[in-house]
Order: C-alpha cells, then structure tokens, then sequence
C-alpha cells in the first residue's frame, strides 16, 4: 500500500469537490458505469435493509430510495449532506464517520462503500473502520466495497494533479498533506477477510479515464450532475485508445477495483 500527497488536504479536496458537484440527480440514466454498476450485484431485495457508508451528495443513495428501497445513507463532509438534504429534506443520510458507526451491531443486510477506505489515512483507522463495517452487517450479509488501486494509471493520475491541474492554482496550498491510500488488490482483500470479510469477487472498474483528464480524448459536459449520473465520457479517439490500454493492461488501466462478498463469521 502507498500514501499519495497533494497540495490540498482530503477533507478539503473532498469539500471542494461536493461544493462544484452540487445536488445529486435522483437517479442514474446509465447503470452500466461505476458504482451503480455493481450496486445492483448486490441490491435485489427492497425490504433488506441497506446502508450506504460515504454516501457522499447521494447519487447511489437517491436512485434506491426512490425506488423504495430499505437504505440510509451516511457521510463525513457537511456540504455533502447539505446538498443531499438541500435537494430532498427526507433523503435518509445524515452525518458520520466510518471509523466511528452509529448502529448497533448487526443491524444491515447490506452495506455499500464506494471510495471511502482509502480516503482514511492511517492503516490502523483503516482496521477500525473495516471493523465497524463488519460489526453492523449481519452474518452472511453482503458488502460492496471499492478502493483506488497501486497501479499505472492512479500514479499517471496522481502525476497529472500535481503537475498540470494544480500547478497554477494559486488558492492551492504549497504544502502537501495526504490525499489517499493506494492498495494492491490481493492487499486490501487480505483487510477484509481480517475482519471477516470474505470477497467473492473482485472487479477491475473504471470511474474516470485518465484520457478524460485531456480534452482531445473527452466529450466535455459543463454538467457536473449529469456526469455523474451519465457517466464521464471519452469521444471515439479517446474510447479507442482506452479500450487498447485497458485489453493490453488491465491490471494497470482500471482506476477502481470492487469487492464483493459475503460476512463470514
């Protein structure tokens, strides 16, 4: 595993981000794209009772509640949740902290968590965090889990932040402060299963090309909303060369990997 650096901190990163994002559309037009992609390997049951951990302002959270799904939704960062709110006062999310869960044990069917582990930046809140994750699912309950992997494309990621998208910004700090944790799959599965956590299958996804990043490979949409619900999306040029790294390399060109599985006790 690696801690990666930016010029801005984790918190404020992820503040940042759910300010310029702003209010959730109620559902995804695309499920074939991550994360609701492989929500649905897991969502079959409206009456199982579900809890989205970072839940951010909602976008999984909202497209299962509107369709009466049992699932509540918890997050760290208060614009988020007043996003979440701002746009549907009844949405089922408030304030929280992974490492910290405010549920008693055993109390969810499934539990969702998209992006959140390797936003924390200690191994042993990491534990914690796991660990609380396993103490309120329910024996053989299910989980669907997602981290940024070690690879090619998080580090050409990583390159492109700090030397192009940052280098002149000057409300950015000069100084670096961690930004995230990257893993290897086989390290991050050995975590869970520590807590038990018994992956069934793991996915090698995709959120945002690095080929998005470069506007010759990109369909641009001003719509931040819409990008999140749609997808962010390559042009012909930009699909083509993707596919090719992704065939080629695919260890190296996914930007996510899931994990799916089951609670073993």
């Amino acid at each position: 595993m690696k801690k990666v650096y930016r010029k801005e901190s984790n918190s404020q990163y992820w503040d940042r981000r759910w300010e310029e994002a702003g209010e959730d559309q109620s559902k995804f037009t695309n499920t074939n794209i991550y994360p609701i992609k492989y929500a649905e390997m897991i969502m079959t049951e409206k009456t199982q009772k579900t809890l989205e951990i970072g839940c951010g302002a909602g976008r999984v959270l909202k497209h299962y509640f509107y369709k009466g799904f049992n699932i509540e939704g918890i997050e760290r960062s208060q614009v988020a949740v007043e996003n979440a709110k701002k746009s549907d006062s009844n949405l089922p999310i408030q304030s929280g902290d992974a490492i910290k869960l405010n549920h008693p044990d055993s109390t969810y069917d499934n539990v969702l968590a998209f992006g959140v582990y390797h936003n924390i930046e200690n191994l042993s809140e990491i534990k914690t965090a796991l660990s609380e994750c396993s103490r309120i699912l329910k024996q053989h309950g299910q989980f669907c889990i997602s981290i940024r992997p070690d690879n090619w494309e998080m580090n050409l990621n990583e390159w492109y932040w700090n030397n192009i998208r940052n280098k002149n910004n000057n409300s950015i700090s000069s100084k670096t402060e961690f930004h995230r944790m990257l893993f290897t799959s086989k390290e991050f599965e050995e975590l869970l299963k520590d807590h038990q956590l018994v992956t069934r299958h793991t996915h090698k996804a995709k959120n945002v090309s690095i080929l998005y990043r470069f506007k010759f490979f990109s369909l641009y949409n001003s719509s931040e909303a819409t990008n999140r619900s749609e997808g962010y999306k390559l042009n012909v040029i930009g699909k083509f060369f993707d596919k090719i790294l992704t065939v080629l390399f695919p260890d190296q060109f996914c930007n996510v990997l899931v994990y799916i599985g089951t609670k073993e006790a």
